[in-house]
């Protein structure tokens, strides 16, 4: 038997198993079964919107689906609590078929056939999104399942994107996906073929009133003066950039360099506008605070996260229901927890904050080793840093345009003979100046899963409640509930190692 989908609803209220031979739906707190395709009928009442299976029966004259003990399920998504469910089931013909079931009643809404296997799903009260192998993201109107748009992207084996769980409708994705082909604003969901000449759609798509600079990088320099830009010259700069589409509206919103690498995952707060982007290399970890200004969305803070030393895959970023923390497994086995609240880093209008946020590198390699003792070169880095940090800024006489930021005393702090001859010693050395303005927030507490990692892997997901943690892990099909610590300062230095808190293990069940 295959594990082939794990998923939380968006309140992590309740978590669905697909697998080669079954699919089931169980309630995380307290934790048991409510649902199996091998029943086909929902077993007790969860919320106002799910009632005793005994008291609901198809009408007369409604499709109604015969169940079997080997219904094999290549993803099952619920929407929120309610009865609402969608289906995949997997065939060795390919995914391409997808249900709408009414699970209440145990009736089938309706079912949708697509040209190419389903890779994943993604659904809110508002929109249903559909992505398949072959790169299309088919957006339908979930309340009369109408096809809106089609989008056509660039993916690999694994879709990297989220869609919010609000009715702000999100769509949230690297840009790199994001093709000649694919076109932005035309809302025909089947669009003509062009006459000759052919004009792709990006090519006259200009994304200048779109893009929020979040770092002033050399290339990124010239974006900023440029005045038609163009996704040529943005994928040209980085391919770090994100893209936010408003599926309401069939349009994109605001694009941003989130990373100098290629982006590996994403995911969207429940409320609160707040996105986690990871890279490839999975060293750090970004949260965007967006706030809507006039008609345009902005990039109000930032927030940097450190989540280890060495390159690993992350394979799961959830942040909390109170959106304050944010939860990031990766193949490791290691899941980490860090506090998003309190002070971020503000973008204030006309400031170049680069130099305090997001030019801390997410190219440095960094360990994922719990209570590791060991020191890379990057540690002499930041233990200077903290040094210069720690040293008192000599009194300055007063400026004619006002009192002089710290910002600006320690940035001369640092500019004399004595340091930039250490600098130019050290290893990492461009990176010290980031280290001195915006070190990343380590975790304040993490979770090792007692398993044993098999092929150099494993994958988990990731939910909350109040302050206890859900893990549900891919590999062994085992569900986990942990107690978070007490919220403490989140961890900023090397050398508090030892504050990070060990998450205890309160129960252990089987999904499988």
């Amino acid at each position: 038997m295959v594990i082939n989908d794990l998923a939380f609803n968006p309140d992590y209220s309740c978590i669905s198993v697909s697998t080669s031979q079954f699919h089931k739906i169980f309630n995380c707190d307290p934790f048991g079964e409510f649902y199996s395709s091998s029943q086909g009928t929902l077993r007790r009442s969860l919320s106002h919107s799910m009632e005793d299976a005994s008291a609901a029966a198809a009408a007369a004259g409604n499709k109604q689906e015969a169940t079997n003990d080997n219904t094999p399920t290549a993803f099952l998504k619920m929407l929120f609590s309610t009865s609402l469910t969608i289906i995949v089931p997997e065939s060795e013909s390919g995914n391409r078929l997808l249900k709408i079931y009414n699970l209440k009643q145990n009736l089938k809404i309706c079912e949708l056939t697509f040209p190419s296997n389903i890779i994943d799903v993604k659904l809110n009260r508002k929109r249903l999104l559909v992505i398949l192998e072959t790169g299309q993201i088919y957006i339908y109107d979930l309340s009369c399942v109408k096809l809106l748009k089609v989008l056509q992207v660039n993916v690999d084996r694994e879709f990297v994107g989220d869609l919010s769980a609000d009715d702000k409708s999100w769509l949230v994705l690297p840009l790199s996906l994001i093709t000649q082909q694919t076109d932005l604003v035309n809302n025909d969901p089947n669009p003509q073929p062009m006459s000759s000449p052919i004009v792709r759609p990006v090519d006259y798509f200009y994304f200048d009133d779109l893009v929020e600079f979040t770092r002033r990088s050399s290339t990124s320099s010239q974006l900023y003066n440029k005045q038609h830009i163009t996704l040529e010259d943005i994928n040209h700069d980085a391919h770090g950039w994100v893209l936010v589409y408003d599926t309401i509206n069939l349009k994109p919103i605001v694009v941003f360099q989130a990373h100098n690498s290629s982006i590996g995952r994403i995911t969207i707060s429940a409320s609160e506008n707040k996105i986690a982007t990871a890279s490839k290399k999975g060293t750090i970890i970004r949260v965007f605070n967006l706030k809507q200004e006039a008609d345009k969305l902005r990039i109000k803070q930032v927030k940097n996260l450190r989540r280890g030393h060495n390159s690993a895959k992350i394979n799961a970023l959830s942040f909390h229901n109170d959106n304050q923390i944010l939860g990031c497994g990766s193949e490791t086995n290691t899941i980490h927890f860090f506090k998003i609240s309190g002070e971020l880093v503000p973008t204030e209008e006309g400031e170049d904050y680069s130099s305090h946020d997001m030019n801390t590198s997410t190219e440095i390699d960094e360990s994922d080793d719990d209570g590791d003792t060991s020191r890379s070169s990057e540690d002499l880095n930041e233990n200077l840093a903290n040094l210069l940090i720690s040293k008192p800024v000599p009194e300055s006489p007063p400026s004619k345009d006002g009192p002089i930021s710290w910002f600006k005393k320690t940035k001369n702090l640092i500019n004399n003979h004595y340091t930039n001859t250490i600098i130019k010693k050290l290893p990492y050395k461009d990176y010290l100046e980031n280290l001195i303005w915006e070190p990343p927030t380590r975790s304040f507490a993490y979770i090792k899963l007692p398993e044993t990692i098999h092929s150099g892997k494993n994958k988990v997901e990731i939910g909350f409640n109040g302050n206890s943690v859900y893990l549900a892990s891919y590999q062994t099909g085992n569900f986990y509930h942990y107690k978070l610590p007490r919220h403490r300062a989140s961890v900023s230095s090397l050398d508090d190692d030892e504050k990070r808190a060990a998450c205890p293990l309160i129960s252990q069940y089987s999904l499988v």
